[in-house]
């Protein structure tokens, strides 16, 4: 494999790894600050799958030696907040929440799947990606069931949740 692919792989070990972590952060404040049990149920049952996503990359982290994102401190804080904040609002942000980070997620996937399948590399790794971002899709689309697509309040929440996790992203690929 050349430098560059190197290189684009070990972004998206970092990047994913990232997001994986966040995404524990998340789930597991909503899960403390809801009230719901069903609800966190639900959130509980979605927190074990991701883990075993963020257990993968932490590995492929140490195998390929990539170096984590610095962020991790500050993502742990930004997880926190947003799991905390959707979960005091209620069901319904906890639901944007998810449709919001998944939705963003799972574009984020796509885009690495068809660079994995153009360069012809790690291809172990595409399909663990493809395998996560299915399951991610399920979590999106199982929210976007929940919500309703014409409360205001919710899809401004959205939008600022997906323009986080936009910016989270970026930034973990490059530190």
């Amino acid at each position: 494999m050349n430098k560059k692919n190197n290189e684009k792989v070990d972004e998206i070990i970092r990047v994913n790894h990232a997001g994986e972590f966040g995404a524990q952060v998340i789930y597991k404040s909503q899960i403390k600050f809801s009230k719901d049990k069903n609800l966190k149920k639900e959130l509980k049952r979605i927190s074990d799958e991701e883990m075993v996503h963020f257990k993968y990359f932490d590995e492929e982290i140490i195998k390929n030696r990539t170096r984590p994102t610095v962020m991790q401190p500050i993502w742990k804080v930004g997880g926190y907040v947003l799991g905390a904040v959707s979960s005091i609002l209620g069901e319904k942000y906890v639901h944007a929440c998810t449709e919001a980070v998944e939705s963003t997620i799972v574009d984020h996937y796509n885009e690495q799947i068809e660079f994995l399948k153009k360069a012809k590399i790690k291809n172990d790794l595409r399909i663990k990606i493809q395998k996560f971002c299915d399951e991610e899709k399920s979590h999106k689309e199982n929210s976007t069931k929940k919500i309703d697509s014409t409360d205001k309040s919710l899809m401004v929440f959205k939008g600022l949740t997906k323009i986080a996790t936009k910016a989270a992203i970026k930034i973990s690929k490059q530190i």
